[in-house]
């Protein structure tokens, strides 16, 4: 019975979406990036969850894995710039930077980028994620990741323009934290 219930209901589900592309054809684009929003939504609801969860935590607290952390580092890098936010070149580099060196997929990469975008939207002094993520890789990464991670920064930092003396200074407090100089 709730097998032919929930038949009933994908059936009912698939003949209401087909009605109103049908009904107004100038509004397909928009029914299929309703869609395809809801689908994306859909997919990073697991890692939404995870933080929801995490009682009493907040900020960097949250932040549990190394892949977690090199993401909040390059997110950082880039709004120690001089515009202070993530503009799209340097949100493209981060993703590549994810997806060639953490072996993640490209929506796995947007995801994450845009997780901890919003997890550490608030913080004011990008300097203030070095200790703290420093802490979390320090305990999971060798000096060669630390030395590739280094060159991950430099490439976000150099995304928009030239780095600023304030990237230059989040690299070089980074390096010096994992002895890379």
């Amino acid at each position: 019975m709730h097998i032919l219930l929930g038949f009933f209901a994908l059936v009912g589900t698939a003949l209401f979406w087909a009605l109103r592309l049908s009904a107004n054809r100038q509004n397909i684009g928009d029914a299929a990036n309703t869609v395809r929003g809801a689908a994306i939504q859909a997919k990073n609801m697991p890692r939404k969850r995870k933080f929801r969860k995490a009682y009493n935590k907040g900020g960097f607290e949250l932040i549990e894995t190394p892949v977690e952390a090199a993401t909040v580092l390059m997110i950082m890098m880039a709004r120690a710039g001089e515009s202070r936010r993530i503009d799209d070149k340097s949100r493209d580099v981060i993703e590549a930077q994810l997806s060639t060196n953490m072996q993640l997929s490209e929506d796995d990469a947007d995801g994450l980028v845009r997780q901890m975008d919003g997890l550490t939207h608030d913080i004011v002094l990008p300097e203030t994620s070095l200790t703290p993520m420093s802490r979390i890789l320090r305990e999971t990464i060798t000096k060669d990741d630390a030395r590739d991670l280094a060159e991950m920064l430099v490439q976000v930092a150099s995304a928009e323009s030239a780095p600023d003396i304030n990237q230059k200074e989040f690299l070089r407090r980074f390096r010096e934290g994992f002895d890379l100089n």
